[in-house]
C-alpha cells in the first residue's frame, strides 16, 4: 500500500499544493478549501502538514460518514452524511480535517482516490506518495531532526 510523505526540507513554499488542491475538488484556487496546508515555522522554512490517515476522526463521527477506503488506505468523508458539528475536528491532533467554508462539511485529504494531486504538482518532490516501508524511513528521518532541535534534552526511556 501507498502513502502520501512529505520531505519538508525540499519545500521552497510555493504553495501549488494547496493551490492544486483546490482546484481538483472545487475548481477554485483557494488555499482555505484546500485539503493540504503549508505552514512556515520560521522566516523561510515552509513545509506541507499532511493528514497521516491515523483515523482518529472515524470514531469521532456521530454520523458514520468517515470510513476507511479499503483499496487506498485513505480516511474519507462521506459529504452527504456529514452534517458539519466538527467533532471530527477536535478529534484530530494535527488538525488536517476542517470544515469547508462555503459547504460547511468536514474536508480532509482523500489521496485523491490514489492518484494525489498535490504530489504531481509538487515542482521540488517535497510531497511523495510511496510505498508504506518507504515512508517510515522518511517519517523516522524527520522526527530524528526535530529531535536534534529540541530545547530540552532527549533521553530514553530506562531499562
Amino acid at each position: 500500500m501507498k502513502t502520501l510523505v512529505v520531505i519538508p526540507d525540499r519545500c521552497v513554499g510555493c504553495m501549488r499544493c494547496e493551490l492544486y488542491c483546490s482546484f481538483k475538488f472545487y475548481k477554485t484556487h483557494n488555499p482555505a478549501r484546500a485539503r493540504i496546508h503549508v505552514i512556515r515555522s520560521e522566516p523561510y522554512i515552509d513545509a506541507p502538514i499532511i493528514c497521516l490517515q491515523c483515523g482518529l476522526c472515524i470514531s469521532s463521527c456521530p454520523n458514520g460518514a468517515i470510513s476507511r477506503n479499503r483499496k487506498t488506505g485513505a480516511i474519507v468523508v462521506d459529504e452527504k452524511k456529514c452534517t458539519g458539528c466538527s467533532l471530527c475536528v477536535s478529534s484530530c491532533p494535527i488538525g488536517m480535517i476542517t470544515i469547508d467554508p462555503v459547504t460547511h462539511v468536514a474536508i480532509k485529504c482523500d489521496l485523491c482516490g490514489g492518484d494525489p494531486e498535490c504530489v504531481k504538482r509538487c515542482p521540488e518532490g517535497t510531497l511523495q506518495y510511496i510505498d508504506a516501508e518507504k515512508a517510515a524511513y522518511y517519517r523516522q528521518r524527520i522526527f530524528a531532526k526535530l529531535f536534534e532541535k529540541a530545547p530540552v534534552a532527549m533521553k530514553p526511556y530506562p531499562k
